[in-house]
């Protein structure tokens, strides 16, 4: 457990001094290392504290923590500032992918993104945050370190890669997101736009002049998918309408990569081609009612990247499969879900059944023990990658889990051990050729979908 410290932390650089400031101000409890938790008692010094954070004033800020000796004096009931827990304001929602807490720290990347080139990139971090903090606040109030971090950089990068332009439009939820949404629903029949473009954002130079050149060039109703891809392509490179895919930064600064910017077909390249590297369906017990792993996992190697795939219920309870990609090197960005629709192309492709109605599997005891001897065939035709013995821990476990309070994870579990088995059924390289297929769906690569560019 890691406490605050000197140096940068008491200053306005770092975040600290505020989110201290504002648990004091509403009376709630500051923690502290030792594991005790305290409302900071409104002395005079404490109020002094509070007053020169929002004046901002580091001169004052300082002399007041350090007491005029060098040595952190005992202000916070008897505490000092180092004696506070630093983890109290980190974590928060660093990990969290619910709908809400994403849309806002995407706004928040926008408005950094929008900042950044209007201002020509701000390169100073200090200033960056001095001048936008209670701004990104107001978009995203759970703003902690890493994510101030991530917008400073988010804006600098972004700013070097695409803003030599002035853009009039910046949209993520209305305006030119709103239009290309309906356009490819109506047109294509795409009812999820991020299945075929996974750009969160959208910065345009002239909004009414992009959408005239779009509808002139695709007025009939001939004009394929690829063809409007080739469009927004030359659109990119003009700097007239560019779509950036946002991903969680997996460092210190953010990384930029352009996807399907390029024609050339990836499967010809061998830098490209994946290759299987490791299959792990783990069905033992953690204990009598838990599976050690809910989930399976196909990790992919290649010259540019290794990917790990996770399979794995779509929500609680019984679901579908659901199929999303990691790019280990930066194990943060998630590369995002594979379109079911089109995995089950993919696999029809391949003369194999991609089976992801999950009315077809057992959903009890009693009906797994109906059909154990087809499922015993396919746990056989996997068993070195489950981590089990024999048939007989085989079906012991999965009875142990049906009759548990969570049958849906067993039911889960027979569909990933099928959808595994069928994969393969291929021989090496026709396994390598549909993994690398999966690759490129997962991560929005191929003439079939739109033109982005990567922020991670």
């Amino acid at each position: 457990m890691a406490n605050l410290s000197g140096g940068v932390y008491i200053t306005f650089q770092k975040p600290y001094l505020n989110k201290v400031s504002d648990i004091i101000s509403k009376k709630q409890k500051l923690k502290f290392g030792n594991g005790t938790s305290q409302v900071i008692n409104l002395t005079k010094e404490i109020q002094q504290f509070i007053s020169f954070v929002k004046q901002k004033n580091e001169t004052n800020v300082k002399n007041l923590l350090l007491a005029g000796s060098g040595k952190y004096a005992t202000i916070f009931n008897g505490y000092k500032w180092t004696d506070i827990d630093k983890s109290q304001f980190t974590g928060k929602s660093g990990g969290s992918s619910d709908a809400i807490t994403t849309a806002m720290q995407e706004r928040a990347s926008l408005f950094s993104i929008k900042v950044g080139i209007e201002k020509n990139g701000i390169q100073d971090q200090k200033k960056f945050i001095s001048e936008y903090r209670d701004e990104l606040l107001k978009i995203y109030p759970d703003m902690d370190e890493e994510w101030e971090n991530t917008f400073f950089e988010q804006q600098k990068l972004t700013q070097t890669k695409v803003g030599n332009t002035k853009y009039n439009h910046y949209s993520r939820d209305d305006g030119f997101m709103q239009w290309i949404t309906d356009f490819v629903k109506e047109k294509y029949q795409i009812s999820q736009k991020d299945t075929w473009n996974p750009a969160d954002i959208w910065l345009v130079a002239d909004y009414n002049k992009a959408i005239k050149i779009l509808k002139d060039k695709i007025i009939d109703d001939v004009t394929s998918i690829e063809q409007f891809n080739a469009i927004l392509r030359d659109m990119f490179v003009q700097r007239q309408v560019v779509g950036i895919s946002l991903k969680k930064m997996s460092g210190n600064i953010a990384r930029w990569e352009l996807v399907n910017m390029d024609k050339f077909d990836l499967f010809d390249n061998d830098e490209y081609t994946f290759e299987l590297e490791k299959i792990d369906c783990n069905c033992s017990l953690k204990n009598p009612k838990e599976f050690k792993t809910s989930d399976s996992t196909i990790t992919l190697k290649s010259k540019k990247q290794n990917i790990k795939f996770q399979i794995r219920q779509n929500s609680t309870g019984f679901n579908n499969l659901k199929i999303e990609g990691t790019d280990i090197s930066a194990t943060s960005a998630r590369l995002g879900k594979a379109s079911l629709e089109m995995v089950k192309k993919v696999f029809s492709s391949f003369n194999l059944k991609f089976d992801n109605d999950n009315k077809n599997f057992p959903k009890s005891s009693q009906d797994f023990l109906k059909s154990f001897d087809n499922w015993n065939k396919i746990f056989m035709g996997i068993k070195k990658y489950t981590n089990l013995r024999n048939s007989e821990e085989f079906k012991e476990n999965f009875l142990k889990i049906y009759d548990s309070n969570r049958p849906d994870f067993a039911h889960s579990k027979l569909m990933q051990i099928k959808l595994i088995n069928e994969v393969l059924k291929l021989n090496d390289k026709q396994l390598n050729l549909l993994l690398t297929t999966l690759a490129f769906l997962a991560q929005k690569k191929g003439n079939v979908f739109g033109p982005f560019g990567k922020l991670y």
